[in-house]
């Protein structure tokens, strides 16, 4: 055979087996009851788009604000950086998701921008 089965316990001995609040969780302790992600539709994302909720503040799950639309992570981070997104702006990244590219990246460049700048609770991304 080409594989063995055997159980990941018995081969690594510091694998983490709390399912209540390890890494892997059972159902009945998971980090939230929705997920991580989230597929939003409306009038800029009429097909949908993906938000990745567990970024984001208790305090502005529920968003409303002049769209801020870029082509690219790197044009919303140069907004950011030189003041352009303002507190109440929701900065819409086009071209990324699973279907984006490369990958679903994280957006972690803007996401920490906005917090460094003070509009991590301020903005929507």
């Amino acid at each position: 055979p080409t594989q063995t089965a055997f159980s990941q316990n018995r081969k690594w001995e510091s694998l983490d087996l709390d399912r209540e609040g390890g890494v892997i969780r059972d159902v009945e302790h998971a980090f939230s009851k929705d997920g991580g992600l989230a597929v939003l539709y409306g009038n800029i994302a009429l097909d949908g788009c993906i938000v990745k909720t567990a970024g984001v503040d208790d305090s502005i799950l529920k968003f409303e604000g002049p769209a801020r639309v870029f082509e690219s992570q790197d044009d919303a981070v140069s907004a950011i950086l030189t003041n352009k997104v303002k507190a109440g702006d929701v900065v819409v990244i086009r071209y990324e998701g699973p279907r984006g590219g490369p990958g679903m990246q994280e957006m972690l460049y803007p996401t920490s921008y906005l917090k460094s700048k003070g509009l991590g609770a301020k903005c929507a991304l």
